[in-house]
């Protein structure tokens, strides 16, 4: 009889075990700021911004997969992804280009972080796509185009008039 419940306690005990021992929690930090030079940033330019991550509970180095991206509205106009290894905590400075055909206004940076098993975390950061300089000069350039056309229109138009005003 003793033998049974000797069976019988073992696997007691270990469902006991799975059902009341706790889940792994995370004690993952992570943040993300963007200096004060590259708040208003232009598009074609790589993007810097500082990452701080702190893993106080990691033993030893582990790799970290991180994402960035940059979203206009709810749409990804560019994706960066990186391997970092990393033990308590690490700091840097990390880039992602900003697209070309990006359009000025407020974007958002979205930075994931995550390992190859259920540790995942995420921030973000906003900051100003302006328009470029070159682009502002191409502006001025067609708007002083449009007007010098303008007044030629009108200065043919009032030659015209006037020689058909006068007899011959």
């Amino acid at each position: 009889m003793s033998s049974f419940i000797k069976k019988l306690l073992i696997p007691i005990f270990l469902l006991t075990a799975v059902v009341f021992l706790p889940a792994p929690v995370y004690a993952l930090s992570l943040t993300v700021h963007v200096p004060e030079k590259y708040t208003n940033v232009s598009a074609g330019e790589r993007f810097y911004f500082e990452l701080d991550v702190k893993y106080p509970e990691n033993p030893s180095r582990k790799d970290l997969r991180l994402t960035y991206q940059i979203l206009e509205g709810e749409k990804v106009i560019a994706e960066s992804k990186v391997l970092k290894a990393i033990e308590a905590q690490a700091s840097f400075i990390d880039f992602i280009v900003i697209p070309d055909n990006a359009k000025g206004g407020t974007h958002t940076l979205k930075v994931t972080v995550s390992d190859y098993d259920k540790l995942s975390e995420e921030v973000s950061a906003t900051f100003q796509i302006v328009e470029k300089p070159a682009d502002q000069i191409k502006l001025y350039f067609f708007l002083l185009l449009g007007a010098v056309g303008l007044v030629g229109i009108l200065v043919v138009v009032n030659i015209y008039l006037v020689k058909r005003r006068t007899p011959s």
